[in-house]
């Protein structure tokens, strides 16, 4: 069974229970009060009689008192109406008529006692209250009861009056307003079932959906999305279980992403989709440089990079937030003409940081802004872990590419890049050179002053090629004091020119040891794609071939493969 379905049978049973306790109590003390409504208009009808009787003594017509007890038995709807002398009188008036000296169970009991005896006589059709009331002598009745009947003493019973009265009309009065009752509460039984339904049933569905959320919680399924049409407190615990529920999702989406621009763009997504924030700047941070890089520009994407000194940025020093309604002019590197700003800040690990600068048209809509914030926050606490684990991968990753002696990338890397299949990403136009370049006699070097000046002379080659190669060249340490130059988008003229400066100022250097002076030489080969190969793999082997042909040619030169080697061979 349902919650809802319980609920309402719980409402149920509790309404109905109440209903028949209230409607028994109520039968219970309408029959109490019928006895007693009965007993009285039988006191009073008493008192009638005595009242009459006493009329006829003193009047001399006791003879006729069968018609006034006959009328007003018939007016009254009485049965069973009939006196009973006490002893007392009859000694002194005697027996009178033959029913007055005929006594009953409960008119021996009224005399016995001196005081009211009933008895209630139920049956299916009928109900009926036989009374029966004494007459009790008293000096301070009017008239005085003593001056006639002068053989009894105050307090003696002189007589009883018996009467059976129904009581059956009531009793259907009672059953007809029982029945009422009964009807009444059924309707707004029916009616407080409706309202409960209506009002009810939303709060049960939202606890039935709750308990299946949390069950699948349990089991370690986050995905469940709770349904309301609740806008008060409960919709919005709802709505923030949603927003849980979404952002575990979101959590266990970008755990499988392949870096961080790829989690960066799933916050855009959320900050436009979810937040409906459409103008703003997401910078990432270097901590240790203390410059910000521009990640994501939706306000003017013509600025590829605005003020990339992180230190004039508020948010950034005071590692806090930043609005511009918190005061005038709180932060001029973000000050604009007319439109207001919030700056988030978060930081990811002691290296990173990362900066949402929110431009909104104006403070209404900034208070909107501010509204989302905990739900930014959220996500982005969620994201910052992951993040930091892509940061520390990419640098795993980079220290396993990157030479550590000269910090050129080596010669894994070159193999990822190769198979990276580079010329299929630009035009047949775009040609690609390869540069073989070996420092000649080398070894000489390591064994006349040893393999720590050797690094040096490496190092400085290095520092030579960074220094004349393009940022978009790849200058990779091939192996010992083997490097090879990628060349992208060139032409064979400017790879030769450019092979040739790196040969001519290498040679310029001069090297000092404990007890010498000395300079050294290069000789490089060079390859082009895709006149050459239009395989890079056969490009570079084309330009160590002819890196072996400068070393047997006399060194100190650079040597461009010739393709009429291959049709000779």
């Amino acid at each position: 069974m349902s919650t809802n379905k319980r609920v309402l049978t719980i409402i149920v049973v509790m309404m109905l229970s109440v209903s028949l306790l209230s409607i028994f109590v109520f039968i219970y003390n309408f029959k109490s009060y019928s006895i007693k409504h009965t007993t009285e208009k039988a006191i009073s009808i008493a008192q009638i009689v005595r009242d009459g009787l006493t009329s006829h003594m003193v009047n001399g017509t006791m003879d006729k008192r069968d018609l006034f007890l006959s009328n007003i038995a018939n007016n009254q709807k009485i049965d069973n109406f009939h006196l009973y002398r006490a002893p007392s009188v009859v000694a002194e008036y005697g027996e009178g008529y033959d029913n007055e000296t005929q006594a009953s169970v409960i008119e021996k009991k009224a005399l016995e006692t001196a005081s009211i005896q009933t008895e209630l006589i139920e049956s299916f059709n009928d109900v009926t209250l036989k009374i029966s009331i004494p007459y009790i002598a008293s000096i301070k009745s009017n008239p005085n009861c003593i001056t006639c009947h002068t053989k009894a003493q105050t307090g003696d019973v002189l007589g009883v009056i018996s009467m059976d009265l129904g009581v059956s009309s009531i009793r259907i009065e009672g059953v007809e307003i029982a029945l009422k009752i009964f009807f009444m509460v059924v309707v707004l039984l029916i009616i407080a079932i409706i309202v409960v339904n209506y009002f009810i049933k939303p709060y049960v569905k939202l606890f039935d959906d709750l308990e299946n959320g949390i069950s699948q919680a349990y089991r370690g399924d986050f995905t469940y999305n709770i349904q309301t049409t609740l806008t008060n407190e409960a919709g919005d615990v709802a709505q923030r279980l949603n927003e849980l529920s979404e952002i575990y999702k979101f959590k266990k989406t970008i755990e499988l992403d392949e870096n961080k621009f790829t989690i960066y763009n799933r916050l855009v997504h959320i900050l436009k989709t979810k937040c409906d924030i459409q103008t703003f700047i997401i910078y990432e941070i270097d901590n240790r440089l203390r410059k910000r890089e521009i990640i994501y520009n939706c306000i003017d994407k013509e600025k590829k990079d605005i003020n990339c000194d992180a230190t004039t940025c508020r948010a950034y020093r005071t590692s806090a937030n930043v609005s511009s309604d918190d005061f005038d002019e709180i932060c001029l590197n973000c000050e604009q003409e007319k439109d207001d700003y919030t700056c988030l800040y978060y930081n990811i690990n002691d290296e990173y940081s990362l900066i949402i600068h929110i431009q909104t048209e104006n403070r209404d809509i900034s208070a909107k802004v501010k509204e989302y914030i905990p739900i930014i926050n959220n996500y982005f606490d969620m994201a910052k872990p992951v993040i930091e684990t892509k940061i520390l991968m990419d640098q795993l990753k980079e220290t396993t590419l990157i030479d550590p002696l000269t910090s050129l990338y080596n010669r894994r890397f070159l193999k990822e890049l190769l198979d990276s299949n580079i010329p299929n990403r630009t035009t047949a136009s775009h040609i690609h050179s390869v540069l073989m370049i070996d420092i000649d006699f080398f070894k000489s070097v390591n064994d006349t002053y040893g393999h720590e000046t050797g690094d040096v002379v490496i190092q400085e080659l290095s520092l030579v090629m960074k220094e004349l190669i393009r940022d978009s060249d790849i200058a990779v340490r091939y192996g010992g004091e083997e490097f090879l130059v990628l060349l992208l988008n060139t032409t064979e003229k400017d790879s030769i020119r450019l092979a040739n400066k790196i040969r001519e100022k290498f040679s310029l250097k001069e090297f000092k040891s404990q007890s010498d002076t000395f300079t050294k030489t290069l000789s490089v080969g060079i390859s082009h794609y895709p006149s050459d190969s239009n395989s890079l793999w056969k490009v570079t082997k084309y330009a160590d071939e002819a890196l072996y042909t400068a070393k047997n040619t006399g060194r100190d030169r650079v040597v461009t493969f010739d393709t009429k080697v291959l049709k000779e061979s």
